[in-house]
């Protein structure tokens, strides 16, 4: 069995958890990339790893799915024995108007990024109680606390995920799993270059008091501090990665 830190990082294909993925590896962690569909770009992800020295395996799963998750699980027992970080990433977004959502868009969204979530807590506590210093940071968005009506469906999962991390923090507490979330302002990722026009990513730079917009090592910087013994005394929280956009 692998006898290093080990972490799972789902949705790590591509964006904010591919760079987790590669800035956890710097740290001599052994990294799970999890992905649902882009197993090239997976791939590509475990070669960067392994080109830079560090370890990763791959893992196939739909989040949504708990047979998918219970699977994931069940894998890294038999590889790992033990898991110290879970980084529940994935996440989709689909921009439409309140009154032109669909019932099936409205619960993709929520099933990905809302209940993935909470089943891989579920079956990552298992694992994590045998760590010594365990972790889970799940990745939210600043439209976890700001309504968007081009984007219902998203603010209401996100919103979902802060108040997830508050009740897993108060009931993983007494075996020492530390539970936090990470939200993230505009963060240029291959998911937002889709959604947003060059004119919007400068238009959000302009208006942001760092004047610029996110970039995803500035989240994967964020994971690092909170797996860190630094951070041993901070637990259910929800920080913003925002540049200062909040302030406005």
């Amino acid at each position: 069995m692998i006898k290093n830190k080990t972490a799972l990082i789902t949705g790590s294909s591509s964006g904010i958890g591919k760079e987790i993925a590669i800035q956890l590896a710097r740290q001599n962690i052994v990294v799970c990339i999890n992905y649902s569909k882009s197993a090239d770009d997976a791939k590509r992800v475990k070669k960067t790893i392994e080109k830079e020295g560090g370890k990763a395996v791959l893992f196939k799963a739909d989040v949504s799915k708990e047979k998918n998750v219970e699977r994931l699980f069940i894998f890294l027992k038999e590889e790992f024995g033990t898991l110290d970080y879970l980084i529940n990433n994935a996440g989709i977004n689909v921009a439409k108007k309140f009154e032109k959502y669909s019932t099936a868009d409205w619960s993709r969204i929520i099933n990905i990024n809302l209940t993935g979530k909470y089943l891989c807590t579920k079956y990552a506590a298992p694992l994590l109680k045998k760590s010594v210093r365990p972790r889970i940071i799940n990745i939210a968005s600043r439209f976890g606390t700001k309504p968007d009506n081009e984007i219902p469906a998203y603010c209401c999962a996100e919103a979902g995920v802060i108040m997830l991390t508050k009740v897993s923090a108060l009931g993983l507490a007494k075996y020492g799993i530390k539970v936090n979330t990470i939200s993230p302002s505009l963060t240029r990722t291959p998911l937002t270059e889709k959604m947003c026009s060059q004119e919007e990513f400068n238009s959000y730079a302009e208006n942001n008091p760092s004047k610029r917009v996110g970039l995803p090592k500035d989240i994967a910087n964020a994971v690092l501090f909170l797996i860190s013994d630094k951070a041993d005394f901070i637990n259910g929280e929800n920080i913003n990665v925002s540049g200062g956009i909040l302030l406005k």
